[in-house]
């Protein structure tokens, strides 16, 4: 069986675009998809509702939204463009079908149980089934870690870092901006695969971590039924979710994993005037590994039982310059005292050279490509992609074997052992991958590649680990 499609309809392929100014103008190329038994469940369900009780729907929808919220706060939210109103209105109807209650005759009558009971509206089997999914099925976070555009979604539990990764077919929705993006869905059953309910819940990369904070201590301190649970968590997401449309976005804090201390890009740049004796007192420091060649490190031995890199001497390519990267403006001063005392006479400071990783390349105009060096200092092309492939490479040095929060506190190399971490590495690499081609592109460089980090775990992009 199948139906029509609108012509100013969504194209079923996912491009975005309409129906006439896509797949409509290659029709022989088209199969118009198979009509889902469940289709219509929705629609049906709101029409009876709006029918029999409109009042009482009303009456919990503007709870839903609006409950709670300062009279500016309801006003930045009903002033929202007709796309987000939209959306705002589809996840509200969801969660009203799902979760919610009216009030009838005086009493309140959950919804889903209100429209399956005696007396409901007609549902076919399929349509039926698919309301009571949306009861049964809990409204949770999830990473988008994998995008494949117009097929599928791969999802990993925001909450649960155990939890093994679900593939959800996704036409219309898998987009490639939401890799990386937290999302709050409800997963159904549809024959032999996953798909998404219709609503979505997606929060930037800059409130999808508070809204796992506060998620995780809302679980830390819940002493009531575990059947009540789901729906206290279901309740902060929305929640979280709305506020996104009426309270300042938050500035993101960029720190140091182990430190705590706010993240900078501190690099001290050396005239070396002793080789020999450089190299000679760099190996007899027991803390410091490596050597002219492949560069050296400081560890320290931190309280948590692994091993951190807090400096790195690299020698440049001019014959006789070292330079020391740091991440902190704490390591960078101690470094400093530390290094210069072992050099000693062998090496004569030059220049501190200090970067912000937010605000690191945005002395280049987006959209515009780099231009040649000239009088001014600017850099050519290929000058910035080696600037930016050394920073790079420097701040991910130690990427594999340091916690990350995105995976529960564990190293990269950890994480890999599971399915479930193993999804997640992935997904973050997938992420700094995609952020780098767009910054690339928009400064006409060459895109850096992160094959050494995939190397560095030893997992390749499709399959298990090698």
């Amino acid at each position: 069986m199948t139906f029509k499609i609108g012509r100013n309809d969504p194209c079923p392929c996912g491009s975005g675009k309409k129906y006439k100014q896509c797949c409509a103008k290659n029709p022989a190329q088209f199969v118009e998809p198979e009509r889902k038994g469940h289709a219509g469940a929705v629609e049906r369900a709101i029409d009876w509702l709006m029918n029999k009780h409109r009042k009482a729907v009303s009456v919990a929808l503007a709870e839903m939204l609006f409950d709670e919220l300062s009279p500016e706060e309801e006003d930045a939210l009903k002033a929202q463009d007709l796309e987000t109103w939209n959306s705002i209105q589809l996840n509200a109807t969801e969660w009203l079908l799902a979760e919610g209650e009216i009030l009838v005759h005086g009493e309140p009558k959950p919804v889903s149980e209100y429209l399956l009971g005696p007396g409901g509206p007609l549902f076919t089997v399929g349509q039926r089934r698919w309301i009571a999914q949306l009861a049964e099925r809990p409204l949770r976070l999830y990473d988008v870690t994998d995008v494949v555009p117009g097929q599928q979604l791969t999802l990993c539990d925001s909450l649960d870092a155990e939890a093994p990764p679900i593939i959800v077919r996704e036409r219309s929705g898998s987009q490639a901006s939401l890799l990386g993006v937290r999302i709050g869905v409800r997963i159904m059953e549809v024959d032999d695969h996953y798909e998404l309910s219709g609503a979505v819940y997606a929060f930037t990369h800059l409130t999808g971590p508070a809204v796992v904070a506060r998620m995780r201590k809302a679980m830390d301190h819940f002493d009531g039924q575990a059947s009540d649970l789901p729906h206290l968590l279901s309740s902060i997401l929305q929640r979280q979710w709305l506020a996104q449309f009426f309270a300042p976005v938050p500035m993101p804090a960029f720190r140091d994993a182990y430190s705590g201390e706010p993240m900078l890009l501190i690099t001290d740049h050396y005239r070396v005037k002793d080789w020999a004796a450089l190299t000679q007192s760099l190996s007899a420091q027991s803390d410091v590994d490596g050597d002219r060649e492949s560069a050296w490190n400081r560890f320290i031995d931190c309280k948590d039982g692994e091993t951190r890199s807090v400096a790195t001497i690299n020698v440049e390519t001019s014959a006789d310059r070292v330079t020391v990267f740091y991440k902190t403006q704490r390591y960078a001063d101690e470094g400093r005292v530390w290094f210069e005392s072992v050099a000693g006479d062998a090496v004569r400071f030059l220049s501190r050279e200090l970067s912000d990783p937010a605000g690191l390349l945005l002395n280049m105009p987006a959209g515009q490509p780099a231009k040649p060096a000239d009088a001014d200092g600017d850099l050519s092309p290929e000058a910035l992609a080696e600037l930016v492939e050394d920073t790079l490479r420097r701040m991910y040095a130690k990427w594999p074997d340091e916690p990350i929060p995105a995976l529960a506190g564990k190293t990269p190399r950890q994480a890999i052992d599971t399915p479930a971490g193993l999804e997640r590495v992935k997904g973050l690499l997938r992420l700094y991958e995609a952020s780098e081609k767009q910054q690339a592109a928009q400064q006409g460089r060459r895109t850096i590649s992160f094959d050494f980090l995939w190397q560095a775990l030893g997992i390749s992009r499709h399959g298990a680990s090698e």
